[in-house]
């Protein structure tokens, strides 16, 4: 029994040994050989070939408090006449092999989004198991290569500053839109094929260039057709009821025949719920938009108070104004003959027939869509106890 009960605790210190030789790494690739992708950027390239440029993260060498501390990326460049062979040919310059689990952003340059169809461009992000399809997306203005070698204003890389910036843009202004791989994805393969994604490009402002993440592109079955302002992009995804948080300016005046008052109120948008009905009118479809909005007064300069008859006035100015804003982004929406809104995917959903008439020639059949648009806004809090501007003398100017 003695000789069981030792030979027993002999192979468990055996087992306990070799456990201990085991790696915890289910690839048997240990850290020191993955080079961390964090941005990825796509161009075109000479020859029909597609650039490549990689940003990956840098550990740092320096001791702290010694000497100036080095850049926390480094970005690798290679070009192929497809994407995964460039990426493959990252290793031949880094040394180590490209980890994409924790990439946070995707460049594409206008032109190539215009040429090629992103599902197409980007297939081996959808089939490799290292990328997530949380990844996000922008198309750029010029060559998507030269937004990677801006330097960062806080974070530790440029890839990190895009992602945060497209998400604030989003939610805080309502002036860009937000989109990974699978909203790529499911939208681009929805009745209607129409997605957007937000669009990067460089703003000057008081002589000094700035990268800006505003306005969305447009694409039709994956391809860029057209770039929409970030002033009409508020009123689309008011529209489309993907409008989260942001500022409406209300003029003083309600008379529509009026110039366009200098003086303004602001609101903050705190909240919007947007419904769309589709309705059969003919040989076209009639659409009827209907918004409820909760606001916060932000500035208050086009009264003197805010009893109960000037707050309900105020909200008719209000809902008039994010009216206009709706009209006149609908408006250019048929005009450019892009169903962003879904009008599409709402009559396939309820007029199956009738939508399977009208999909050869849709984008043309859209454009020819009558609207009506309506608005309820509540004004939640004034931001002060006292309901009134701060400086009441500018009721009286």
């Amino acid at each position: 029994m003695i000789r069981r009960y030792a030979t027993l605790g002999r192979l468990l210190l055996l087992a306990s040994m070799l456990g201990l030789t085991l790696t915890g790494c289910g690839d048997r690739a240990e850290i020191p050989q993955k080079g961390f992708v964090m941005g990825l950027a796509l161009d075109e390239a000479p020859g029909e070939a597609i650039g490549l440029t990689v940003q990956i993260f840098k550990p740092s060498q320096n001791i702290v408090g010694r000497g100036k501390p080095d850049k926390a990326y480094i970005n690798i460049k290679t070009d192929d006449e497809s994407v995964i062979e460039a990426m493959r040919d990252i290793t031949i310059h880094l040394g180590r092999k490209a980890q994409w689990s924790h990439m946070r952003i995707i460049l594409v340059s206008e032109a190539l989004a215009r040429k090629q169809s992103l599902l197409r461009l980007l297939d081996f992000l959808y089939r490799d198991h290292e990328p997530r399809l949380t990844t996000h997306l922008l198309v750029t203005k010029g060559e998507a290569a030269a937004y990677m070698e801006t330097a960062p204003y806080i974070e530790n890389s440029v890839s990190q500053q895009y992602f945060l910036s497209e998400q604030s843009s989003h939610k805080m202004t309502g002036k860009s839109v937000s989109a990974n791989l699978l909203q790529l994805a499911l939208q681009s393969r929805s009745p209607s094929a129409v997605a957007m994604i937000p669009y990067l490009y460089e703003r000057d402002s008081r002589g000094e260039s700035a990268p800006t993440v505003a306005g969305a592109a447009i694409l039709v079955d994956g391809r860029l057709r057209e770039v929409v302002p970030a002033g009409l992009l508020e009123g689309v995804q008011m529209l489309d009821d993907g409008y989260q948080n942001g500022i409406v300016e209300v003029p003083c005046s309600t008379d529509p025949s009026a110039q366009r008052a200098q003086r303004e109120d602001s609101v903050e948008v705190l909240s919007t719920k947007t419904e769309m009905r589709v309705q059969p009118a003919g040989d076209h479809l009639h659409l009827i938009f209907r918004l409820k909005a909760v606001t916060a007064l932000s500035e208050l300069v086009c009264g003197r108070t805010l009893a109960q008859e000037q707050e309900q006035a105020l909200e008719r100015r209000i809902e008039k104004a994010m009216v206009q804003t709706m009209s006149e982004s609908m408006d250019w929406l048929l005009q450019k003959q892009l169903d962003v809104v879904g009008a599409g995917d709402r009559l396939f959903e309820r007029h199956t027939g009738l939508w399977r008439q009208w999909k050869p020639d849709w984008p043309r059949r859209f454009a020819r869509s009558t609207y009506e648009v309506h608005a309820e806004a509540t004004i939640l809090t004034s931001g002060t106890n006292i309901g009134k501007p701060i400086d009441d003398r500018m009721g009286d100017s």
